[in-house]
């Protein structure tokens, strides 16, 4: 299909396979060029163009390898700079995960490579959708985010359609490319995919039109973006100053009268409710200020055998002196645990901010705040899609998502996590709040609109009101998942079954 497109671009069917992760990169923070995914994969599919099996695998994993190298850099920085990892190794625990990342995108060039272009079109879609549902990280949609007519589909899809209907489109353009070489083009393809897109778009804004005039309940949150780096976060030397300065944030931004007021993931440099004077100190912030604080911060307790248990955790303190607590459940390897500790002990230094391992918690029971069911995620946790969507399912009507970025520097990292963020309000018809310790800091409303995101590595307190949706049914998405997804996967099953036989049957 694209002998002649590959020699025209230059640098064969490699180098059409680096463009696209290049391409793919910049739809991406720090760059943010979202347009650019709906051509993205195009120099990679023309470049399959009667590969055999064992060069489309290589051409998809060298895709997927440039695109993951460059957008998951800042892992360095966790990993060396604040874990305290060895270069070397740090550099090699970051290639290990971006290699098995890339091998979707090998599996998918694969199995692409089977199809024929008139297939392709359809069937592209379908097992890019399964491989990242087959992954767990349902993660190309997100460079939409900040589209919420484009990504209103996902109250139905998930992450997953705003996907299919970027492989669609690339899908396409790579047909009607291959149209144009054997002199037989017609923009029918390419025309009907933009116009499925287009359609789309206009529905979404249709549907954030209504969400719009439907009102709600007002809610305010002061969201702390305390700024403390990571190497005072739990220095004993920088202890007081740090419980102080969100003391006295906490304690302006009362003045305010807000309905919450958030901290960040871990603010707390102690254990809340074994260190004495502090505990007390925030107990008296909040009943002082009479505003409900969520912080977070890490717990300590006594597990059944004697040992020591420790919880990446949010604490809700109310006024009357009531108090919950949420205990993060999806965990980061090699950042709150070692997997395979037999295998990797060498590797247990990066826990040591949290002394220890860090255990899982359970809970997906609402929060109440002021009347309002609210359901919490601890940093990356809001990438996936299950804990926000069981939240809902659970009665909340408002997610809370606390992180601690200053693990990543000056880099893209609170950028791409906070991409997740609309897609989790408009899967569950929920806002979200952001309060991050370094920024970026950020309100999503019910639509998936991010409003006044703060700029990385300021002291400040963001005050934001939302409008929380009125009680109703539950969206499609938040009341059976992953269907969607699990559809495209089972077509390309299907797919991949009978194109066996087919081929079997051939002489």
């Amino acid at each position: 299909m694209g002998t002649k497109i590959v020699r025209l671009a230059g640098g064969g069917p490699a180098g059409m396979a680096i463009l696209s992760g290049v391409l793919l990169i910049l739809a991406f923070p720090p760059f943010g060029l979202h347009f650019a995914a709906f051509f993205a994969f195009v120099p990679l599919l023309v470049a399959l163009d009667g590969k055999r099996p064992a060069t489309a695998l290589l051409l998809g994993f060298t895709m997927g390898f440039v695109f993951f190298v460059a957008a998951l850099h800042w892992l360095y920085t966790a990993l060396a700079v604040y874990g305290h990892i060895h270069p070397l190794l740090s550099i090699l625990l970051i290639l290990l995960p971006d290699a098995y990342l890339a091998l979707y995108f090998s599996l998918f060039a694969w199995l692409v490579s089977r199809c024929t272009p008139g297939e392709a079109v359809i069937m592209a879609p379908v097992y890019y959708v399964a491989l990242e549902c087959v992954r767990g990280i349902l993660f190309l949609g997100f460079c939409q985010h900040a589209s919420p007519p484009m990504i209103q589909i996902a109250s139905f899809t998930g992450v997953a359609g705003v996907s299919f209907l970027i492989i669609f489109v690339n899908a396409a353009i790579s047909y009607f490319l291959g149209r144009v070489q054997q002199g037989a083009a017609s923009p029918i393809v390419p025309l009907a995919a933009l116009a499925v897109v287009a359609v789309n778009v206009f529905w979404g804004m249709g549907e954030i039109s209504a969400l719009e005039k439907a009102g709600g309940v007002p809610f305010t949150a002061a969201m702390v973006q305390g700024n403390v780096s990571q190497d005072e976060k739990w220095d004993p030397r920088f202890q007081d100053m740090v419980v102080h300065r969100y003391l006295d944030m906490t304690r302006d931004a009362a003045q305010k009268k807000p309905d919450l007021i958030i901290w960040p993931e871990a603010a707390a440099p102690f254990y809340y409710g074994n260190t004495p004077h502090y505990t007390e100190a925030v107990r008296a912030a909040a009943r002082e200020g009479g505003v409900p604080l969520l912080f977070g911060g890490m717990a300590w307790e006594r597990g059944p055998q004697g040992e020591d248990r420790y919880f990446n955790s949010a604490f809700l303190v109310r006024p009357d002196g009531s108090e919950r607590r949420y205990d993060k459940i999806h965990l980061v390897p090699f950042g709150e645990y070692v997997p395979y500790r037999e295998f990797l002990s060498f590797a247990r230094d990066v826990t040591k901010a949290v002394t220890g391992d860090t255990v899982a918690g359970t809970s997906t029971e609402p929060l109440r705040v002021d009347g309002i069911s609210a359901g919490v995620q601890i940093c990356y946790e809001i990438i996936f899609p299950e804990g926000a969507r069981a939240f809902a399912q659970n009665g909340a009507r408002l997610m809370v998502n606390v992180t601690n970025d200053a693990w990543y520097g000056r880099s893209a990292a609170s950028a791409q996590e906070l991409m997740a963020l609309p897609f989790r309000a408009v899967e569950n018809r929920m806002p979200v709040l952001r309060a991050a310790n370094t920024g970026i800091t950020a309100a999503v409303t019910a639509s998936g609109k991010i409003l006044h995101p703060t700029p990385l590595f300021e002291t400040m307190t963001a005050v934001e009101t939302v409008i929380i949706p009125p009680v109703g049914g539950q969206t499609f998405y938040t009341r059976y998942g992953e269907v969607f997804a699990y559809a495209c996967v089972a077509v390309a099953v299907w797919h991949f079954i009978a194109h066996g036989a087919r081929r079997r049957k051939q002489p």
